[in-house]
């Protein structure tokens, strides 16, 4: 399992928060122990979380200066994954939470400013890649289309644009689903209010392909190392 996966775009209202709660929430209702650093200047994972309610004990932390990457180093010895949501801009803080990541999800609407905000917080993490901080330990990264409708032009129009250009796009994604906002209301996830539901699938077969990610990851560590 990724130790840190942090969720980066350029641009707002790509569904970064409703995909971290909801990744964090499908991992905990599996007996894992994850955690949520909400590294957003607007807060909307800490302020919509209950620490009595059905998530009590998914610890969320806000923290959304450039202290992230203490933060996220502490919480990542005894929880895993810790699963950060930045801003959606480029600054400092999601710099200092991708510097110590290990799994980089780029969220993106099928529309042409998500994918040239997707395009441009790739090209930053290639950048990272290349400091010595990242030296033989580079930064894993995918993107996922979100707020999708199954079928529609554009959304084929965008998988074929980032497919063509060799770009990590995953084949899961996350639809347009009413599931999602009615859960985050409370500051729950689709997984904890209705786990049999669709909503609840898709976020299921993005965690097959996310620990996919993961599995060849390490064959590829281990390749390396023989």
């Amino acid at each position: 399992m990724f130790g840190v996966i942090t969720l980066a775009t350029s641009k707002g209202g790509a569904g970064k928060s409703t995909l971290a709660r909801s990744l964090a929430a499908h991992w905990f209702a599996l007996g894992h122990h994850p955690a949520l650093v909400d590294a957003d200047p607007q807060r909307s994972l800490a302020n919509r979380h209950d620490p009595a309610g059905r998530l009590a004990g998914l610890p969320v932390i806000a923290e959304p200066e450039e202290r992230v990457g203490e933060v996220i180093e502490e919480l990542r010895l005894k929880h895993a994954p810790v699963i950060v949501d930045t801003a959606g801009f480029r600054n400092r803080t999601t710099i200092g939470a991708l510097v110590v990541t290990d799994l980089a999800i780029i969220p993106l609407k099928p529309a042409v400013e998500d994918v040239d905000a997707a395009i441009a917080t790739y090209d930053l993490i290639q950048e990272i890649n290349e400091t010595d901080e990242r030296e033989g330990r580079p930064i894993k990264v995918a993107m996922v289309l979100t707020m999708t409708q199954r079928g529609t032009v554009i959304a084929r129009h965008v998988r074929t644009q980032l497919a063509s250009a060799n770009y990590p796009l995953l084949t899961a994604e996350m639809p347009n689903r009413v599931a999602y906002p009615e859960a985050g209301i409370e500051g729950l996830s689709p997984t904890t209010v209705e786990p049999d539901g669709a909503a609840a699938r898709d976020i299921t077969a993005l965690i097959h392909e996310i620990m996919n990610l993961e599995k060849h990851e390490t064959r590829k560590i281990k390749g390396a190392a023989a």
